[in-house]
């Protein structure tokens, strides 16, 4: 099914339609953002504006228009810091409603906090997190230690507020003004001792600032792979990055393509706020994610509806929704043959986190008929491996049917990837390959021992084993595992047991 989150943000309204599928995981099935700047002149009058209405509720047109020509089975229209503040509120929501059919739910600053928060660390799966959602109107801050909310906190530091606040209106900051927005913003901070941050605390955020800034590290750099979440940024270059952008004018950051027009106008104050956040609070680096507020009403909304519509949600209710995240397990036949791999350290924790991803991609019948587009496909995804080992996985996936694509593949990435993960892709593709055979026949493994390199292997057939693939399969593991494979077989029925000549 099809359900679309639309959220009012303080400088956008974006419209995202997610495929969810029985499970309760979802992935983008399209999306539309456009820069209404709805706050503008609310600090000033204390009310939303006339042209700035007319702007969101165009654009709200627009949105119902492609949600009424998709079957689309819910929508949820979210609004956050700008309708939250205005004295004109209820009023501007009224005329939504009258003109668009939107009847929004309009986010506390706690459950603005909260929600995107969801979204992120759902994602992610990091247990102790100082969290933050920078936005055009407000900055979201949440403390977690195992997942458990220790402090929420927001502020009037979104980045559109700040340049309307600090800018000099010549599309530029002066160093005074710049220094006076740095004071300002640390001055608003909590202290560190207030948060009680832990040792292996780490910071995580989410915004389309951020996102623009990891983007840019990426093209500075050189990163080899077009994705944002789940990406590490050192402290070192947020600081060096955001003293360079705030002495650029606005029309040579929108030439830089991974931030441009849309962004150029905000990227100074945001950085600044994030370069701030790192240095009052002693972080090394932050991690990115691309989920947040909308993916946490979704997910919150698809765990406990009831629990989206209520005004306040709960820590257990955030608990029960992050915990949500399906493990996923090895073939339930070959699980122990997987379990013994590890504890003879032929495989390591890594390698059968990535098997059992490439073990769920197999049970959702990718097509692997193209290798390149199916490692694309698995690129595309957000989960919660790394980028190394989610590239690993797609390659793995590809090394089943196609050894070249995979290490044309290979040398595209080889900046991030060691000759190590060389190996790792060789076993995983051939268990893989091994496990689809056995799994096919619900027939189970054994793993007898293993002495001097060699392996004996005990095969149980449920079925009778079509013995070419079989052995196929025993020679590419062989191979990538460097070792001699002694395989017995035994019919389930008769009891009687062969050798498999490899």
């Amino acid at each position: 099914m099809k359900i679309s989150v639309i959220d009012l943000g303080y400088n956008s309204a974006k419209l995202v339609t997610y495929n969810v599928k029985d499970d309760d995981a979802f992935d983008v099935f399209q999306q539309e953002g456009i820069k209404v700047k709805l706050g503008e002149g609310l600090d000033e009058k204390g009310k939303l504006g006339k042209k700035p209405i007319l702007r969101a509720i165009d654009t709200l047109r627009l949105f119902r228009d492609i949600i009424q020509s998709q079957p689309i089975k819910s929508v949820l229209p979210i609004a956050t810091s700008a309708v939250r503040e205005a004295s004109n509120k209820d009023e501007f929501l009224e005329e939504v409603y009258k003109e668009t059919g939107f009847r929004f739910k309009v986010l506390s600053e706690k459950e603005e906090a909260l929600y995107s928060y969801v979204g992120a660390i759902k994602s992610l799966q990091l247990q102790n997190t100082l969290f933050f959602d920078i936005g055009g109107g407000s900055l979201e801050i949440v403390h977690a230690e195992g997942f458990k909310i220790r402090k929420v906190i927001s502020l009037p530091l979104g980045a559109l507020r700040l340049t309307q606040q600090f800018n000099d209106k010549n599309d530029r900051f002066s160093e005074k003004d710049y220094r006076n927005m740095k004071r300002f913003i640390s001055s608003l901070l909590p202290e560190k001792k207030e948060l009680g941050l832990g040792k292996d605390t780490k910071l995580v955020g989410v915004g389309g600032v951020l996102r623009a800034l990891a983007r840019y590290d990426q093209k500075i750099s050189k990163y080899p792979l077009d994705k944002i979440h789940n990406y590490k940024m050192s402290s070192n270059f947020v600081k060096s990055i955001a003293k360079q952008l705030y002495k650029m004018r606005y029309e040579d950051m929108a030439k830089i393509s991974v931030i441009g027009a849309s962004r150029a106008e905000t990227i100074v104050a945001g950085s600044c706020v994030i370069d701030t956040i790192i240095e009052k609070f002693g972080f090394n680096s932050l991690c990115v994610s691309n989920h947040g507020v909308r993916e946490g009403a979704l997910s919150i909304f698809l765990e406990n509806p009831r629990a989206y519509h209520s005004k306040n949600i709960t820590a257990e209710q955030i608990r029960q929704t992050i915990g949500s995240t399906i493990s996923f397990q090895p073939f339930p036949h070959t699980r122990n043959f997987v379990d013994s791999l590890l504890s003879l350290k032929l495989l390591s924790k890594r390698e059968v986190e990535i098997l059992s991803y490439a073990e769920k991609k197999i049970s959702e019948k990718l097509s692997f008929n193209n290798p390149q587009s199916l490692f694309y496909s698995v690129m595309d995804e957000d989960m919660l491996l790394s980028h190394t080992n989610q590239l690993i996985l797609g390659l793995s996936l590809v090394h089943t049917r196609h050894v070249k694509t995979s290490d044309w593949l290979f040398a595209r990435y080889k900046p991030i990837l060691s000759q190590q993960d060389k190996t790792t892709v060789r076993k995983i593709s051939s268990l893989i390959t091994l496990l689809r055979v056995l799994e096919q026949t619900k027939s189970k493994i054994e793993l007898k021992r293993y002495t001097d390199g060699i392996i004996e292997l005990h095969i149980i057939q449920a079925k009778t084993l079509p013995k070419l693939l079989l052995r196929n399969a025993m020679n590419k593991f062989e191979n990538a595992f460097d070792t001699h494979v002694i395989c017995m077989l035994r019919d389930n029925q008769s009891m009687q047991s062969s050798v498999l000549e490899l």
